[in-house]
């Protein structure tokens, strides 16, 4: 029932950002980051069922912890990237939105440093075998 939830916020929020921009086009911005607040207030029950599955899957085999909270982190990195980059280029800053959109990728190759170092260490242990 959460899909329904976050689709009437978002509904509601692109009505009243049409309604809102016609008489003060200043404050359609601060609706539309009050939906996106609202939004992710929505969706962070799932979320937090997301990770406790994610947990209990890394339990149950012999993947470590550490890979799958890597790729949460990058799995968040570009969600919320994708919107703050909406949200410049809906106000007119597509090159904010581009160097927004740089950093994420940055920071999601940072991230996967550790799990590329972990893949050749194996492929070396593989390959002296």
């Amino acid at each position: 029932m959460e899909i329904v939830k976050l689709l009437i916020t978002a509904v509601f929020a692109c009505f009243l950002v049409a309604l809102v921009s016609q008489y003060k086009p200043e404050f359609s911005l601060l609706i539309q980051i009050s939906a996106v607040v609202a939004v992710v207030i929505i969706l962070l029950d799932s979320a937090a069922e997301i990770l406790s599955q994610l947990q209990a899957f890394s339990k149950g085999t012999k993947i470590n912890n550490e890979y799958i909270n890597l790729l949460i982190k990058a799995l968040v990195i570009a969600i919320s990237g994708k919107v703050i980059c909406d949200i410049c280029s809906d106000t007119g800053n597509r090159a904010i939105a581009t160097c927004v959109e740089l950093g994420c990728k940055i920071s999601i190759m940072l991230l996967a440093v550790p799990m590329l170092k972990a893949l050749a260490q194996l492929a070396a242990t593989l390959v002296k075998q």
